[in-house]
């Protein structure tokens, strides 16, 4: 082969990858939120701000770690994430049912199972 055939099949294969690249979903989290009621009976929510800056996605779920004052964990809850177009822009809603009240939530993107 030669030079000039080199150059092409290279320029072909690193096209190829950099267009596959491309279309990779690349959702992220923007913010999270933790709402506490004013009832402490009601769940807390942790309102968790995506976005999607790559090729449509489906199949994602959220799961934050609700955690104490102090940083303990206090149990970890899921949510799936509704598909998501590119480009788009999303708030998922992550709930707590328990006791005692959390102080934070840190949440992390996973595949469905």
């Amino acid at each position: 082969m030669t030079r000039r055939g080199w150059f092409a099949a290279l320029a072909l294969v690193g096209g190829g990858v950099l267009q596959a690249a491309a279309a990779e979903p690349t959702v992220r989290i923007v913010a999270t939120e933790l709402r506490a009621p004013p009832d402490s009976h009601e769940p807390q929510r942790a309102l968790v701000s995506l976005h999607n800056g790559g090729a449509p996605v489906a199949g994602l779920t959220l799961a934050c770690t609700f955690q104490d004052e102090g940083g303990r964990p206090l149990d970890t809850a899921e949510a799936p994430v509704r598909e998501m177009a590119e480009g788009a822009s999303a708030v998922t809603e992550v709930i707590y049912y328990g006791w005692p009240r959390a102080s934070r939530a840190a949440c992390r993107l996973t595949e469905r199972r």
